[in-house]
C-alpha cells in the first residue's frame, strides 16, 4: 500500500511541475485595459457644467487624447440654437493660461 501511495505522490509532483512549465511558457492571454484619470484639466472648468452668452448654451468638453497620442485640453463648445430669452446674458471669459 505504501508503495502504491508514493507512486501516486510522484505522478502528482510530475504532473504539477508539467503544469506549471507548460503555464510559464505560455504566458498571459488576456488583453489588459488601461484607465487614466486626467485632472490637468480642473482649473479650466470654472462655470460648471454649461453657461449661456449671446443667446447660446456652450458646452464643456472634457480634455481627452487626441490624434497622435496628444492631449487636447477641456474646452467649452457652442451647442444648439440661439434662444432670445437669453440674447442679453453676455459670459466674461478669462484667459486661464496666464492665472
Amino acid at each position: 500500500m505504501r508503495k502504491v501511495y508514493n507512486i501516486m505522490k510522484t505522478k502528482l509532483a510530475v504532473l504539477t511541475a508539467v503544469l506549471m512549465s507548460v503555464c510559464m511558457l505560455a504566458g498571459p492571454s488576456a488583453m489588459a485595459l488601461r484607465v487614466v484619470v486626467e485632472a490637468g484639466d480642473q482649473p479650466f472648468y470654472v462655470y460648471g457644467p454649461s453657461y449661456w452668452d449671446a443667446g447660446y448654451e456652450y458646452v464643456w468638453v472634457p480634455g481627452h487624447w487626441g490624434p497622435h497620442h496628444a492631449w487636447v485640453h477641456g474646452y467649452y463648445n457652442r451647442h444648439g440654437e440661439f434662444h432670445k430669452e437669453y440674447a442679453h446674458v453676455h459670459h466674461h471669459d478669462h484667459d486661464h493660461d496666464h492665472d
